[in-house]
């Protein structure tokens, strides 16, 4: 009997010891900063894209079905963008849920910053999943002022490098969110 005891303890120490070390561990990564982004916060004063409503992409069916409206970013002229995903098949979808909905302000991910030299537009923000939270660069070229394509995507620190093929449309709305957030200064 107490043989038993002593190994019910061990046994029930290692849980212990087991539990604890798993509890530090999945702790730690909370501590862990998540990626600054890389690219500077520069005022648009350019006309090469509109600014006065946003951009949208429409699933090809690689990745959502046919049709669907998968990314929306609204672009300002502090040089901020404002991603606000999808919500919903049709651009009808899209106006109403960014009217309705305004829980983008308190989400990191929702916030980056952007940039054009020439042609040229790139684009940096945070991206959901597990903390901390990564930054990505997409980039593309402009094709004129209401469409652009995004060609390439790469973690701010250079690695992660993808092959794009995204191409979003402009639509014309206002009132636009504001671009005010605790993110970005």
């Amino acid at each position: 009997m107490m043989k038993f005891r002593i190994t019910q303890k061990i046994i029930n120490m290692k849980y212990l010891a087991l539990f604890i070390m798993s509890m530090l561990f999945t702790q730690c990564w909370v501590f862990l900063d998540d990626d600054s982004l890389s690219l500077p916060l520069t005022p648009y004063h350019g006309n090469q894209l509109r600014i006065d409503g946003y951009y949208y992409r429409i699933a090809d069916g690689t990745d959502f079905a046919v049709g669907t409206i998968v990314s929306c970013y609204f672009f300002y002229e502090n040089g901020i963008i404002l991603y606000r995903g999808s919500s919903g098949s049709s651009i009808e979808d899209m106006d109403s849920s960014i009217i309705n909905n305004q829980n983008y302000k308190n989400i990191k991910f929702s916030w980056g910053v952007f940039v054009i030299e020439g042609n040229t537009i790139k684009f940096d923000r945070w991206y959901p999943g597990a903390k901390p939270y990564r930054s990505y660069v997409r980039e593309g070229v402009i094709l004129n002022d209401t469409t652009f394509h995004i060609t390439k995507s790469y973690r701010s620190n250079g690695t992660e490098q993808r092959e794009k093929d995204e191409v979003y449309h402009f639509r014309e709305f206002l009132p636009k969110p504001d671009s005010t957030n605790v993110y970005i200064k």
